[in-house]
């Protein structure tokens, strides 16, 4: 009876042991570019172009929103930004988006490579391209249905730098199992996206983007979050001290022909 006993116990044991488990959320990747120029007429044309020709593009190659974003204060800074953000699925999804742009001919005058100005001035300075990897806690992009689009609503583009590798997975530890991303959600921060760059001219770093209704709206959230327990009790963390030697924020409106 014994011997029976065990044989059971066991293969229950097996059986538990090859149950199906549930598969992860397949995580987002995000490509941003930045597009740096140093003149409004610059702008403009990176402004025409984007809404004419690029975002149409991404569109019909199967990518449905991507958010176009400008600075506050951009007309009167030395360095002019537009932030174009595309979530993807795949880094397949990003290798077929350059595939595309590898069959148009250089020589013709395709107007997705070129975007030579009228004036023969350079349409803009460089590009930067940064390439980040969702979160495990938000493994995709969330938009809020009540925060329609409008021309105060705010973006808040954050980027942590970390002074080591370590230094950087506690950071990414801290929102993930330190919780706070739990806590950004109860206190209704409406984020879009939480990312670590996998390449990009500041590694290692983590990139998120948070949006509010208005700047009032973004000044009292934060107000909130300081003052919050969690929060206090999170900060003092010893495993979390230290870990950002570099915070980069920027406060930007999103363009009228984004998808934000």
């Amino acid at each position: 009876m014994k011997k029976y006993l065990l044989i059971f116990m066991a293969t229950c044991l097996l059986a538990v042991t090859y149950l199906p488990t549930k598969a992860a959320t397949p995580r987002d990747y995000y490509w941003i570019k930045v597009y740096h120029c140093s003149s409004a007429e610059q702008l403009n044309h990176i402004d025409q172009y984007l809404e004419n020709t690029y975002l149409p593009f991404l569109h019909q190659s199967g990518i449905k929103k991507v958010g176009v974003f400008a600075p506050i204060g951009n007309d009167t800074s030395s360095d002019k930004r537009i932030f174009v953000w595309i979530p993807l699925k795949s880094l397949q999804q990003l290798d077929q988006l350059d595939a595309s742009i590898e069959k148009i001919d250089p020589m013709g005058e395709d107007a997705l490579i070129h975007l030579d100005n009228k004036d023969s001035s350079l349409p803009y300075n460089r590009i930067e391209s940064i390439l980040t990897k969702a979160f495990k806690m938000q493994p995709q992009y969330e938009t809020k249905s009540d925060l329609v689009k409008s021309a105060d609503k705010i973006f808040e583009y954050r980027s942590y730098e970390s002074a080591t590798e370590d230094m950087h997975l506690r950071k990414v530890h801290m929102f993930n199992e330190g919780g706070e991303i739990a806590l950004f959600k109860r206190l209704n921060f409406n984020a879009i996206f939480y990312s670590k760059a996998i390449t990009g001219a500041r590694t290692p770093n983590l990139i998120y983007m948070t949006s509010f209704k208005n700047m009032a709206d973004r000044d009292a959230h934060w107000k909130t979050f300081q003052s919050d327990p969690e929060w206090k009790k999170l900060s003092a963390a010893p495993e979390y001290l230290k870990t950002v030697s570099k915070n980069e924020t920027i406060l930007m409106k999103s363009k009228a022909y984004g998808d934000f």
